[in-house]
């Protein structure tokens, strides 16, 4: 199997970066191009920051923030693997986390996603899933878990 296409799910959180800095590692040496994607969910779930899925404020806030968004993990993956050519691109999208970075994987055509574990303990785990356990139950391609 040849892997030339990666996603990463990040999350802005240590465990993401890492997966990040791992993917970029996989890519420099089979030559791979990285994508690094950020789903903001539509509506919170329990499973990310309750403030990042507020309803907008104010007219054309919503648009602004993610537009940050996007800013932020371009800074975030230019400090993790900055020297990757060519360089990574990143992706702000919105829905369902899991469902979503199925669907984007699918249509970058991605080979394989990369995502950090947060190290949540046992009982979070069971009474709200993870994003990572969540999408390796679900991938159609290789998952790549990176702790």
């Amino acid at each position: 199997m040849t892997i030339s296409k990666i996603l990463v799910a990040h999350d802005f959180s240590d465990g993401a970066s890492r997966a990040l800095r791992f993917a970029a590692g996989v890519a420099r040496q089979t030559g791979a191009t990285v994508e690094v994607a950020y789903v903001l969910p539509d509506i919170y779930d329990g499973r990310g920051e309750p403030s990042l899925a507020l309803p907008d404020a104010l007219p054309g806030q919503g648009e602004r923030y993610l537009h940050f968004l996007e800013e932020e993990l371009t800074r975030v993956a230019e400090r993790v693997a900055g020297d990757l050519v060519p360089p990574i691109a990143a992706h702000v999208l919105r829905g369902d986390p899991v469902k979503r970075l199925e669907s984007f994987a699918q249509e970058l055509g991605a080979d394989a996603v990369c995502l950090g574990i947060t190290g949540k303990g046992a009982v979070q785990r069971v009474l709200l899933g993870s994003i990572s356990q969540l999408v390796l139950r679900s991938a159609t391609i290789p998952v790549l878990l990176v702790p």
